[in-house]
């Protein structure tokens, strides 16, 4: 606090910090005020907030396309973190951590025959291939899985908006990408092994939690939107 350093309407720093020094010598000549005081960012009269110090300081770039299928109202904040890192490619997968000799081989977690990668954990696998495709039946998508560029780039084009498919579907895919993510740390740490079943289980359970609270978008509207309540299991 700055009235610590104030005695008697004068400054009075303590002398046995040499790293105030410097500060006393340039607070010197600054006038003391009876009056109150206020602090304003970059000019008079524009009051501070930690906000607008950020913005000042920090590196601003154009926002990404995908954000808001990363970012969205709904979102499950470990789900999104998880999906922002696999969107970025930044999870520490099997083929990044063998060149550093931290672990012995690439290969796949789910035992398939490729080396592991991001690529591979979604959806080339043809375990996670089966969950994303049961995934994606109970938000009435039937289609190719596509390679994982391509199938960021179809939901965030499927997702615009948030009516409620466009919000199950944005659901779905960040808690399917946590759910493999941590099956295979599961795999990776603790020699435990899950079947496909219960990893969609699991993507059902989180997604049908946010689901409740728009309960009534469920019963009061068309034949379309009330079989997403069936197929999350919200009627059942």
């Amino acid at each position: 606090m700055v009235q610590a350093v104030i005695v008697n309407g004068q400054w009075k720093w303590p002398e046995t910090s040499p790293h105030l020094l410097e500060i006393q010598r340039q607070t010197r000549d600054i006038p003391i005020s009876p009056c109150s005081n206020c602090i304003y960012w970059e000019s008079v009269g524009l009051s501070f907030s930690s906000k607008a110090a950020w913005d000042s300081m920090r590196d601003s770039a154009p926002t990404v396309e995908w954000a808001n299928l990363v970012w969205h109202p709904s979102r499950i904040s470990k789900h999104a973190f998880c999906l922002w890192l696999a969107i970025l490619d930044s999870h520490r997968t099997r083929d990044k951590l063998l060149p550093l000799g931290i672990v012995p081989s690439a290969r796949c977690s789910f035992n398939c025959e490729d080396n592991e990668s991001v690529e591979n954990l979604f959806f080339s696998c043809p375990y996670s291939q089966l969950i994303w495709q049961m995934v994606l039946g109970m938000c009435n998508i039937h289609r190719q899985i596509l390679p994982w560029p391509l199938e960021i780039q179809w939901m965030v084009i499927h997702t615009r908006g948030n009516c409620l498919p466009h919000m199950i579907r944005k659901l779905a895919f960040g808690a399917t990408v946590y759910h493999l993510w941590m099956e295979r740390n599961r795999r990776s740490f603790n020699s435990r092994f899950l079947p496909q079943e219960s990893i969609i289980g699991k993507i059902q359970g989180d997604v049908a939690a946010k689901l409740v609270w728009h309960m009534s978008a469920f019963t009061h509207t068309n034949y379309h939107i009330h079989s997403f309540g069936c197929n999350w299991g919200l009627f059942c």
